[in-house]
């Protein structure tokens, strides 16, 4: 959900390249991996082979501490195998059969369900949602009903998290409360203009289901959806038998922090609270093959899959887009339908070749990594496709490290305005990072720089002279001056806001006021009142607000995203913000051992020293060492 139920990664003014999903300190190494096969297929031995030994290499390389994954030919999963730890603390082997939260695939569930009674005549997916919701009544101004194929293809126009029940609360509040929390709230968007990721469209999808069944929606799921698929080993809801074998799953940030990601439920279920295995997630793409056939009875009927993977209010002859829950796409020439899910700690991608009845499932237990679990699936059918056409298997490009030189050398700012990017070097690698979206990490690809880190893959970056080309934009070096001060009407809404599993940052960064949302999304703010800023027409919170609220000393207390209020988090709990120490030595005795020490001797390649006296870079700052 998110990056989280879904997420699209986007460069500079470039198209989405994939749909992604929702979102003590443990470190990882290389990664062991204990291989779990399930029924390996003689024709897809090669296969199996390959993909081995990439998937142990991308855990290595991009420290994921469990990895699932599963092959699909027609009605048979041809190869499965775990790898990694499950469970890292206590060495519990990640397995095909391991149990994981797979986010935003858990969209395609809830629509297929809405399918099965849209085919009965007893839903219309074009008439006003009202017709089934009466009291779903979130501002419109745009005088354009919402419809239930609208909040399918993410085109009703409504905001990505609901008030109440959202991706950060953690009340587990009901499905009815969340739905009647979109009162509160306006559309973004006309209805059918513009693709907009809606977390909370999907959930009311789901109490469309909940309210005509008259069950809970997740008992009506079980019955109606995933019964006749025979997945039993999959939930919309934590039941004991999943959870005993559930993944652990792990938070990271950019600076380094890692911790266990939290398991609480949301409130927007139907949206992306699945449980599941790669094999469960496998038989469901059978089912797909089987045009609607599940073992335990027909799910769908083979003409309403082919319209749920057509792409919705597209032009005539555009082959990619949202379908009905299904993302629409092509690879080389073969027509893919896909979905990707992110929630806190989980990666997951479920991809399949409809035409070709080839899928691959892939998970991974390391927050938002679904760059990772798409390569690898994209990758797998590339190798599956050959493998079924007997031609030579496909190489699978490596990327090897930048040499410390050069990523010296390219660290800096390139183009200008909203095309501008930044070369960023840390911890001896080397991330792209545009004004808004995420900071990937740069690999060496022959001549040429790639995105290849857990939040992005593929985007090529080319060194020119006195500049860098991407794809087809030539941005030139800038040198940095000085930054001019921080408006002082901003400096009150500068801070930290929001929980510790989930933290929003706002910062001032290239004379525009700035928001980090969800770890990993970057977006400059664009200010409209002194209190009131717009997020950029991209990334996970398209088009919507942000709305602080001061205090009398021009503080702010909260800032409101979209639906969601984040709470300002104050660093320090102790009074005047002094911290006491009580010295384990006398004064003078430690003062002398100060005064006679000196660091520790280092060999190495380093960056020279650039130190700077922070009391002259803010007049704002003092010390007070006691």
């Amino acid at each position: 959900m998110a990056r989280r139920l879904a997420r699209i990664t986007a460069v500079l003014l470039l198209a989405a390249t994939a749909v992604l999903g929702f979102r003590g300190v443990f470190l990882l190494r290389a990664t062991p991996a204990f291989p779990q096969a399930v029924g390996p297929s003689e024709n897809y031995t090669s296969v199996g082979t390959a993909l081995s030994k990439f998937v142990q290499h991308e855990m290595e390389d991009k420290k994921l501490p469990a990895f699932s994954i599963a092959l699909v030919d027609d009605q048979q999963v041809v190869w499965a195998q775990g790898f990694g730890y499950a469970d890292p603390d206590k060495k519990i082997p990640a397995s095909p059969e391991t149990v994981y939260r797979i986010g935003s695939v858990s969209k395609l569930f809830t629509d297929i369900g809405v399918m099965q009674l849209v085919e009965r005549g007893e839903l219309d997916l074009d008439a006003p949602i009202q017709k089934y919701l009466p009291d779903f009544q979130p501002h419109n101004p745009f005088h354009k009903d919402v419809t239930l194929r609208q909040l399918m293809s993410h085109r009703a126009g409504l905001l990505r998290e609901p008030p109440v029940g959202n991706y950060f609360d953690p009340s587990e509040l009901s499905l009815s409360a969340m739905v009647h929390s979109l009162n509160d709230t306006t559309l973004v968007y006309p209805p059918e203009s513009h693709t907009k990721y809606s977390n909370a469209g999907v959930a009311t999808v789901g109490y469309v289901l909940e309210k005509h069944s008259g069950q809970p929606f997740a008992s009506y799921l079980r019955h109606a959806v995933l019964e006749p698929m025979r997945l039993r080993n999959s939930a919309f809801q934590p039941e004991p038998e999943l959870i005993a074998r559930l993944a652990k799953a792990y938070m990271w940030s950019y600076d380094g922090l890692q911790f266990q990601a939290p398991q609480f439920e949301l409130g927007m279920a139907p949206a992306g609270c699945m449980y599941s295995t790669v094999l469960d997630l496998g038989r469901f793409l059978s089912v797909l093959f089987n045009q609607g056939q599940g073992p335990n009875g027909r799910v769908l009927q083979a003409a309403t899959l082919e319209k749920m993977w057509t792409p919705q209010f597209a032009k005539p002859d555009e082959k990619s887009g949202f379908g009905i829950g299904f993302y629409v796409s092509q690879l080389d020439g073969h027509r893919v339908v896909e979905h990707g899910g992110a929630i806190y700690g989980f990666a997951t991608q479920a991809a399949a070749l409809p035409d070709d009845k080839l899928g691959a499932v892939a998970v991974t237990t390391m927050d938002s990594s679904n760059a990772v679990t798409s390569h690898v699936a994209e990758m797998a059918l590339r190798l599956m496709l050959a493998a079924k056409q007997r031609r030579p298997l496909p190489e699978i490009p490596e990327t090897s490290p930048i040499p410390a030189e050069r990523v010296r050398q390219l660290e800096g700012r390139y183009g200008t305005g909203d095309s501008a990017v930044n070369l960023i070097a840390a911890n001896g690698e080397l991330y792209l990072r545009a004004g808004a979206g995420e900071q990937v990490r740069l690999r060496q690809s022959g001549d040429s720089l790639i995105e290849d880190g857990r939040l992005g893959y593929s985007l090529k970056v080319t060194p020119v002279s006195n500049g860098i080309r991407v794809r087809d934009h030539l941005l030139e070096r800038v040198s940095l001056d000085q930054p001019p001060p921080v408006p002082s009407r901003w400096k009150g809404l500068i801070g930290e806001y929001g929980w510790d599993y989930d933290t929003l940052y706002v910062f001032e960064e290239n004379g525009k006021l700035s928001a980090l949302i969800e770890w990993f999304d970057f977006a400059p703010l664009a200010e409209v009142t002194s209190t009131v800023f717009d997020f950029p027409h991209s990334g996970l919170y398209d088009g919507e607000q942000a709305v602080f609220t001061r205090d009398a000393s021009g503080q702010a207390t909260q800032v409101k995203v979209g639906g969601v209020i984040f709470k300002r988090r104050f660093l320090s709990s102790i009074q005047g913000g002094i911290f006491h120490a009580s010295p384990q030595e006398p004064l003078t005795d430690l003062t002398k051992k100060a005064l006679a020490a000196q660091p520790p001797h280092e060999s190495g390649d380093f960056l020279k020293p650039d130190l700077v006296d922070l009391s002259t870079f803010d007049p704002a700052i003092h010390f007070d060492i006691r």
